[in-house]
């Protein structure tokens, strides 16, 4: 196994961190994780990043192994650096994809980094996060409402989970609390926004619940299909 050197240039460190990832088994991958851990604390931040998301390709690829990875990445969350958190948090969404109902003691340490998150992939991610888990999270109502609060300024990514997210939390935890941030939500998104992808996401919903049909739990709460490997973000 070989690992990357100081000297290396940044696209040389970024092919090796691939070929580890390629290479890494049970049988080594305590050692790439360790290797993996030193380099997303460097000081090149792309090469954090893609330090950061082979951790999360292992986690996805060697179920095995997920636990310890996602150990790593919880240890890396704890560095409470802004770019290394958000990274972390768009790592946790695709592992969560991976692993339904799995390694959900992570949540909670993901929301408290909330204020840390100013990224448009990151938000989305966790935003997502909240929406997925939204009655496992004690608090996922006052979450949501501080995106509801910034709908208007968010990113075009942002405000769309945010559409869906606080639709499924309306399903999921029923209350005035919910039903209020989702007629808010959905005003604001049909007639106050001139992105035509928003508007007509926010008219859907509209019109799916106002059917009052079962149906609408297996529209919106749809499992997702279960990803096989973490999507590359990169370029950010």
């Amino acid at each position: 196994m070989f690992f990357c050197k100081y000297l290396d240039p940044v696209y040389v460190k970024q092919e090796k961190l691939d070929v580890m990832v390629s290479l890494a088994c049970e049988e080594n991958i305590v050692q790439i994780l360790n290797e993996l851990r030193e380099y997303a604390t460097e000081i090149d931040i792309e090469f954090v990043r893609h330090s950061i998301r082979a951790i999360g390709q292992c986690a996805i690829s060697i179920e095995k192994t997920a636990a310890q990875c996602v150990d790593k990445l919880l240890d890396l969350v704890n560095t409470r650096v802004n770019y290394i958190v958000q990274e972390v948090v768009i790592v946790m969404k695709d592992v969560f994809r991976k692993y339904p109902n799995e390694y959900e003691g992570v949540i909670n340490t993901l929301c408290e980094c909330l204020e840390n998150l100013d990224e448009p992939v990151a938000k989305s991610a966790m935003v997502w996060i909240i929406g997925e888990y939204a009655e496992r999270i004690e608090n996922s109502q006052d979450l949501i409402s501080s995106f509801v609060d910034s709908f208007i300024e968010e990113p075009s990514e942002v405000q769309l989970q945010c559409l869906t997210s606080v639709v499924k939390i309306f399903l999921k935890c029923p209350g005035p609390v919910s039903h209020a941030n989702m007629e808010r939500l959905l005003s604001v998104a049909s007639f106050e926004i001139d992105n035509p992808d928003i508007r007509d996401r926010a008219f859907v919903y509209w019109r799916v619940l106002s059917c009052q049909s079962y149906c609408v739990h297996d529209i919106i709460l749809n499992p997702k299909p279960i990803i096989q490997r973490q999507a590359k973000q990169w370029g950010i």
